[in-house]
């Protein structure tokens, strides 16, 4: 399924891997004058073909290597003649996906074929705009963020997924999905487009409300570890039950992984 929306000169194409009539976890990509920032995943990359004739697409720009943000680079590539770029940390991951996926993965997005972009540099001119490009790491390694400045623009991808935002995948690191959020913050931007196809505006109250809550969540975190409690622990003092998203994705989602996440190096 893909659905077609307009905000400003920004086009969003907002997929998902229809079941029984339920989208159950959405995945976007965005236009911004001829570029297409994020290609969605393989499951919706024919529909997300069928959407872009004609539009007038020259380049995808990637924000990080997960399966449903690069599912459609290699059809598009194919098929439209588009131009490839990634954050360098990407490329030898896009060139050579996971095909190992776990259950829930291949069942929303499944693998991505391979594709080689070129690395970006520190910014894009897509049209008329110009795209700041801002190392964001902490969902992933390699996530970056696409910042226009004269319209305030922020294409965060998986930078921001809600306000309080309470499960992480266990490679997730929140203390660095802290910083660089603070530092997003630091540019006052308008509206953010994120990689579930959310639009947020404004954006500033969202992000000072997601920043509290981290701040909030790794001081619980770190005074419960001065007093020698283990994770598992800390999840029934701080949500009284593990997340029902932990049996749905082989423990991937989790409350446990949320609180070991403000455990690693920043």
């Amino acid at each position: 399924m893909i659905q077609i929306s307009q905000h400003g000169p920004v086009t969003r194409f907002k997929m998902g891997r229809e079941i029984d009539g339920r989208v159950m976890y959405w995945c976007a990509a965005y236009q911004v004058g001829d570029v297409l920032i994020d290609s969605g995943c393989v499951h919706t990359a024919p529909d997300l073909l069928g959407a872009l004739r004609g539009r007038g697409v020259r380049a995808v720009l990637n924000t990080h290597h997960h399966e449903d943000h690069i599912g459609g680079n290699a059809l598009l590539a194919r098929e439209l003649g588009v131009e490839l770029w990634a954050p360098a940390a990407s490329l030898e991951r896009l060139a050579a996906p996971e095909k190992e996926l776990y259950p829930y993965q291949m069942l929303m997005w499944g693998p991505a074929p391979p594709s080689r972009p070129r690395a970006l540099g520190r910014e894009v001119r897509a049209g008329e705009f110009r795209l700041e490009v801002i190392p964001a790491p902490g969902h992933s390694d390699d996530l970056v963020v696409y910042y226009e400045p004269v319209q305030g623009w922020a294409f965060v991808s998986d930078l921001w997924v809600a306000a309080r935002q309470k499960t992480s995948r266990d490679h997730e690191n929140s203390r660095r999905i802290l910083t660089a959020q603070k530092a997003l913050a630091e540019r006052q931007p308008r509206v953010m487009f994120t990689g579930l196809g959310e639009v947020v505006e404004p954006a500033d109250p969202a992000l000072a409300e997601s920043i509290a809550f981290l701040e909030q969540m790794a001081d619980q975190v770190l005074g419960m570890v001065s007093r020698g409690m283990e994770p598992p622990e800390m999840v029934k003092v701080l949500f009284g039950r593990e997340s029902s998203l932990m049996g749905m994705t082989q423990d991937q989602l989790s409350y446990e992984n949320f609180v070991r996440s403000f455990l690693k190096g920043a």
